[in-house]
């Protein structure tokens, strides 16, 4: 169990909505900080090796715990929430969209988006990055009623490597997210950041639905293309040792991943 923060006039109550790696590294700032205080731990239940160690260092008892894709609007669930009293709701790679009754009494919200918005708000943003050849980025962003469409905390450019495949990207993204929001948190919470609007004319808006991965997965191998477009599909659907791009041949799919590197000086 934590000790106690020591809470001063700009401290934060927090409800902190928390995934993935980067929800841990969150986590782990926040409950050491020794400054604000985390009140409400919601946990997506899909990774509960990961989801254990967030719980393990946030250190709240059950009744400031919620598992799983809990309604939030469901009046029961709400009221344990709002009793909790948070004027702050973090979401880091939470996969649920919030309702506004949730979030609409709090004086900060921030979500995390691993792409350079208005572009590629929706799932898996740096597959669409390595497809399209777009700019890679982060951002910090407003919870709004429409996905990854509140106005900007703050957002960063990331590389995007031609030896990238999506999970050296996907890596590399989460690694900035959490570097951004640990630089601009002390100036979002004291007041002295302000989030400005999403401008379409810095570029075009774009949202990616999950389910166009499976038509992004097939390869036809007599349609017409490009080395270049290949290449960049293969990459974009490489993650480690897996490979999600396919084939269709008369014993069923063949599945196909991609290894890239630099020339090696061997003197």
């Amino acid at each position: 169990m934590n000790s106690s923060p020591i809470l001063t006039s700009s401290s934060r109550r927090i409800a902190l909505f928390a995934s993935h790696l980067p929800g841990l590294d969150v986590a782990r700032y926040l409950a050491s900080s020794k400054c604000d205080q985390i009140v409400a731990l919601c946990l997506c239940n899909q990774n509960p090796q990961i989801d254990k160690l967030i719980l393990d260092e946030c250190g709240l008892d059950a009744n400031s715990v919620f598992i799983g894709k809990q309604d939030y609007s469901n009046p029961s669930v709400l009221e344990r929430f709002y009793r909790l009293n948070p004027d702050v709701i973090i979401c880091v790679y939470w996969p649920w969209l919030l309702p506004e009754i949730v979030y609409c009494p709090c004086d900060i919200t921030i979500n995390f988006h691993p792409a350079m918005l208005p572009a590629n708000r929706g799932w898996y943003p740096h597959v669409h990055n390595l497809i399209n050849g777009d700019s890679a980025g982060v951002t910090l962003h407003q919870l709004s009623v429409h996905p990854d469409s509140g106005p900007i905390w703050a957002q960063k450019e990331v590389d995007t490597l031609p030896t990238d495949t999506a999970f050296d990207l996907y890596m590399r993204l989460q690694k900035a997210i959490v570097e951004l929001f640990l630089e601009k948190w002390p100036d979002i919470r004291d007041g002295k950041l302000r989030p400005f609007p999403q401008s379409e004319s810095y570029t075009a808006p774009s949202y990616n639905r999950k389910n166009v991965l499976d038509e992004i997965d097939v390869i036809d191998l007599d349609a017409p293309t490009t080395p270049r477009k290949i290449l960049n599909k293969l990459r974009a659907r490489t993650f480690g040792n897996r490979g999600f791009a396919y084939f269709d041949d008369d014993q069923g799919r063949v599945y196909v991943r991609i290894e890239l590197s630099r020339e090696t000086s061997f003197e």
